[in-house]
């Protein structure tokens, strides 16, 4: 996502035939119109516009926060449906997504099983919290991307879950990361 959004990133060595559930991903950005370049195990994204389609989560529900990033700063309309699972995650994340979106000038709305997005070209920034989530931290981090202020995530940390130099990775590939203790 941080390459639709930013810069061009190149992927290299994955497996693209990869029976891994959520590559469903290249699948959904491409029909938003992201421009993506897979090539004998490399993908590259490249900075694009996108336009707000309707997402069915049932399959690929850990993918909820990230899209809801794009979303929040694609054309139109994005809606995310039967996502209903995703609040029994770490955190309610349609829940966290909503506040925390919202919280940076994102237009989204909570429905039982999903959300509806309505995107704008981008955010403002300020201070959101990652609900001790590592995706929701992740997620917010993309967002970063296209806030005209600077965004302050708490409890980033909780990234170690499952990516633990995700910061470091996200600062080589242009990110800024300024670390902070609010009272810990």
């Amino acid at each position: 996502m941080a390459g639709i959004l930013g810069s061009s990133i190149k992927c290299k060595d994955l497996n693209i035939n990869s029976l891994q559930g959520d590559k469903v991903i290249l699948d959904i950005v491409r029909e938003m119109g992201a421009k993506l370049e897979i090539k004998e195990g490399c993908i590259e994204v490249k900075n694009s516009v996108t336009k707000g389609i309707t997402i069915d989560a049932s399959e690929c529900p850990d993918l909820v926060p990230i899209l809801s990033v794009l979303g929040a700063v694609s054309e139109g309309t994005t809606k995310i449906i039967n996502a209903e699972r995703v609040r029994i995650k770490e955190c309610d994340r349609l829940k966290a997504m909503v506040t925390e979106l919202s919280k940076i000038g994102a237009e989204v709305e909570e429905l039982h099983d999903g959300l509806v997005i309505r995107g704008k070209k981008s955010l403002k920034g300020g201070i959101v919290d990652s609900w001790n989530d590592h995706r929701i931290a992740m997620a917010m981090a993309v967002a970063s991307i296209k806030c005209e202020g600077s965004l302050v995530i708490t409890n980033s940390k909780v990234v170690n879950k499952s990516y633990p130099h995700f910061w470091e990775d996200f600062k080589m590939l242009g990110g800024t990361v300024d670390e902070w203790s609010m009272g810990e």
